[in-house]
């Protein structure tokens, strides 16, 4: 609100507020520590990425850069490949998409850099795979974050993968998290994963459920998929002990998942 003096008389006004907008990746592409190639790589950006642009832009080395927010460090990344928007309007390669629940992005929760590229999905998924994370749960963003973290060193450090494996993971504090995103191939359920969508929730669920808010995430994340065509209207819905020797998602979760829509009956069970 601002106050406005006119001849002695205070008149109240109310100023618009002005939507922040985000510059969003048209390809994959670098964030740089500063503006021009020489600068050191903070972030590799996904297609469809979105960070916040702070209405600044620099010309260095034959590109104009602009001047984005990377987990609150500055951040610069060349306009050829950037799209300005306002920040909560949605496209079909965006993260906020329609329906969804808020997705925390890579950027937000200070994921690595993929150690290699890796390609995308070659068509819409037909399944999506229901996951537990077997270690401990999180109710908040920060322990959820250290989590997800530790997820991915433990996919990248230990099996060599290039990235964090999942497509998305749920916290039980009701946040979902960008792990490889809609498009691109994941690393979670052997045999199927350049068909399907993997949604792991933070916890180990063979004693008990997910509480209520990571499961409304995880209904609303798969509902949404299928309203954007990310996923098959069609889809297949399975555990992970469905198909692979594990007892992924855990006893009580994969139970509670057999009154789901689309969840597959007569499948094999291990474990």
């Amino acid at each position: 609100m601002k106050f406005l003096i006119f001849f002695g008389v205070v008149i109240l006004a109310i100023s618009h507020h002005v939507d922040a907008r985000c510059a969003c990746a048209t390809e994959t592409l670098h964030v740089r520590s500063g503006a021009g190639t020489s600068h050191a790589i903070l972030h590799t950006m996904a297609k469809g990425e979105c960070l916040t642009y702070h209405d600044d832009s620099k010309h260095a080395d034959g590109y104009n850069w602009l001047h984005v927010d990377f987990h609150g460090k500055s951040g610069w990344a060349a306009s050829k490949w950037m799209a300005i928007r306002a920040c909560g309007s949605t496209t079909h390669n965006g993260l906020q998409l329609p329906g969804c629940p808020h997705i925390v992005t890579r950027a937000e929760w200070g994921a690595r850099a993929p150690s290699r590229q890796f390609g995308n999905m070659p068509g819409t998924p037909a399944y999506v795979f229901i996951h537990h994370g077997t270690g401990p749960s999180c109710h908040d963003k920060a322990s959820c974050i250290h989590i997800i973290k530790g997820y991915q060193n433990y996919h990248m450090d230990t099996h060599g993968w290039p990235d964090i494996g999942y497509n998305f993971v749920v916290g039980e504090d009701g946040h979902a998290y960008e792990a490889r995103g809609w498009k691109k191939l994941g690393a979670h359920t052997v045999g199927y994963n350049d068909k399907a969508i993997a949604i792991c929730v933070m916890g180990d669920f063979t004693s008990h459920v997910p509480n209520t808010a990571a499961l409304h995430t995880v209904k609303q994340l798969i509902e949404c998929g299928v309203k954007n065509n990310h996923i098959s209207q069609h889809y297949t819905l399975k555990g992970h002990r469905d198909v692979n020797p594990t007892s992924c998602p855990g006893t009580a979760f994969w139970n509670l998942i057999h009154s789901w829509p689309h969840f597959a009956s007569g499948t094999k069970i291990y474990g």
